[in-house]
């Protein structure tokens, strides 16, 4: 029997140590939607090239890959780092059973840090799997779209390229983010350099650091998809990758940017800290100047013996000495002020 549209299972059994789930959608020629369909029923419902399989698995323990064993005959590698999982970003070939397995990390925003969710999947000519730790918003939001979209001529293929743009397209608002901060850490440089600065560089750093690692190796994962090496999607579809690969590219292409930045305030905000240590050694240097005027003649006035000092044994010359005090104050004050010293 043909079955159509997408079809959601939710299964796996409860004595399982895993906390796993298997969501299985499904569309055909024509037909419409079919819910809870039995898991078992995927490598009969993938045997006619009509079907579009969506497989859908949370946190895989060791029943769910058997299970991708017995029903899609995977190969042992690939379902050896889905066991293994935490992988690089990759795009594995698979001629064999004309499959890749794709490895994705999809990013978010959780306060001031990014946070990547790894995304393994194995893709075939009429089907998808997708696995991952947690459960993804990202695959309730593409189910719904495919439910309106499972007539797509692209097939299997279509509901791949919807999967990989919804998740570059989540990289923008991280790349907005970062550009949020490059700008407030560049207004908090000047005119005075913000101490808390440099902490918020290398914070900043860190998380774009992290979204770069992430997102230039699924540039390479996208490019391989281009170049076709598997037909498993109609020559149609590929500008749609193409798209998904520019995206790519534009967020790289904004994160170095980004990165230059920062390493420029950096470099700003060194240099800032810098002169305003050499303006306060100035200005310590200019008040210490002018305080030991009055010093030195405070310490000659009161020598214990008598000197040809003018004015020394004269009445007014304690009065002497303080308005001679003032004169090389008021004198030094003027002077290093002309020097912008102080």
């Amino acid at each position: 029997m043909d079955v159509a549209t997408p079809t959601m299972i939710q299964h796996y059994p409860p004595e399982s140590s895993h906390h796993s789930s298997m969501r299985l959608s499904v569309a055909g020629a024509g037909q419409g939607c079919q819910l809870d369909v039995d898991p078992e029923r995927a490598a009969e419902l993938r045997a006619n090239p009509k079907n579009r399989l969506w497989l859908d698995i949370v946190d895989p323990g060791q029943d769910q890959i058997d299970y991708l064993r017995r029903q899609f005959g995977f190969h042992e590698l690939a379902l050896d780092d889905v066991a293994g999982r935490h992988q690089r970003p990759k795009c594995d070939e698979y001629e064999d059973g004309n499959y890749y397995f794709i490895v994705l990390y999809v990013g978010k925003h959780d306060g001031d840090q990014i946070i990547v969710e790894e995304l393994e999947l194995f893709w075939g000519e009429n089907y998808l799997v997708t696995i991952h730790d947690q459960p993804m918003e990202l695959c309730g939001t593409l189910l719904r779209r495919w439910q309106h979209q499972a007539e797509h001529p692209g097939g299997g293929g279509h509901l791949a390229y919807m999967l990989f743009d919804a998740v570059i397209d989540g990289y923008l608002p991280l790349v907005d983010w970062i550009e949020e901060r490059v700008e407030d850490i560049e207004e908090r440089i000047f005119p005075r350099a913000d101490p808390a600065v440099a902490s918020l560089i290398f914070g900043t750093r860190k998380q774009l650091v992290r979204m770069r690692r992430v997102l230039a190796p699924s540039r390479d994962v996208f490019n391989e998809i281009i170049r076709r090496d598997l037909p498993i999607y109609p020559e149609s579809l590929r500008p749609y990758f193409v798209d998904v690969y520019d995206h790519t590219l534009r967020a790289l292409d904004q994160l170095d940017l980004f990165r230059d930045l920062l390493e420029s305030a950096l470099d700003v905000y060194l240099s800032a800290t810098s002169n305003n240590l050499n303006q306060l050694v100035k200005r310590m240097t200019a008040l210490t100047l002018i305080v030991m005027a009055p010093t030195l003649i405070a310490g000659i006035y009161g020598m214990n013996f008598k000197t040809p000092i003018p004015s020394y044994d004269s009445d007014y010359g304690f009065l002497y000495s303080i308005v001679l005090m003032a004169v090389l104050i008021v004198g030094g004050g003027v002077l290093f002020r002309r020097m912008d010293w102080i």
